[in-house]
């Protein structure tokens, strides 16, 4: 009996280009989204650190403290009240009062941030200066005090960073626990992350980074 075979005819060059050029869009299309919602994951995970911080800095100043030593949990800064915002100290070294705030938004690696200013302590916008690192060191907001574990009661001035800062002798507050991988080296000795969290004027707290020479406030692309 007679066979008869059907021609296989394979794709054309043609073919082949379109097959390639529409697997090449799909896979533009599926990377462009991954990416986005991984930056957008990282960004809300910034908002909510940003969140989280001003909440327990909030609850810290709200609540009464026992002193830490003979000049209280701020060394340099006001001993009349106990209840101190947990930083460092409230003054740059040379004596002028921080009065740390943001400037204008720019744009800078497809997200806005803020530069953080300095008014040292003055309302005239002419001496108004880029926060340097004294002033962002002595606003970095001190992680350690901040944990959700008694403090040890033990004597002397509890100098920030520290591993040991923690609220009064014996008390548990809302507070930290643990520390956010996003704490600098700024706010405690075992910080992680590359960002401070400093605090502003009024109160504010500000996920801050540097870049070059100017630190800025807000989400960078990148986080922690």
């Amino acid at each position: 009996m007679q066979k008869f075979y059907k021609e296989k005819r394979g794709f054309t060059l043609v073919e082949i280009l379109i097959v390639v050029t529409i697997l090449g869009i799909l896979a533009a299309v599926v990377i462009v989204s991954v990416v986005g919602l991984l930056g957008k994951g990282q960004k809300e995970s910034y908002l909510t650190d940003s969140d989280t911080i001003h909440t327990v800095v909030s609850a810290f100043h709200a609540d009464p403290h026992a002193y830490s030593g003979v000049n209280g949990w701020n060394e340099n800064s006001d001993i009349s009240s106990i209840n101190n915002y947990p930083i460092g100290n409230a003054t740059d070294p040379d004596g002028t009062i921080l009065d740390l705030y943001l400037d204008e938004a720019i744009f800078m690696n497809n997200f806005w941030v803020y530069p953080v200013m300095d008014a040292n302590g003055t309302t005239d916008v002419v001496d108004d200066t880029p926060a340097d690192y004294d002033a962002i060191r002595a606003a970095a907001i001190w992680m350690g005090l901040l944990n959700n574990r008694p403090g040890d009661g033990s004597s002397g001035p509890d100098v920030a960073p520290g591993d040991h800062n923690s609220p009064q002798n014996g008390e548990f507050g809302p507070y930290l626990s643990p520390l956010p991988d996003s704490c600098s080296t700024y706010n405690h000795s075992k910080g992680r992350g590359t960002y401070t969290w400093i605090m502003g004027d009024l109160g504010q707290v500000y996920g801050v980074f540097k870049d070059g020479d100017t630190w800025y406030a807000g989400f960078n692309g990148r986080y922690p």
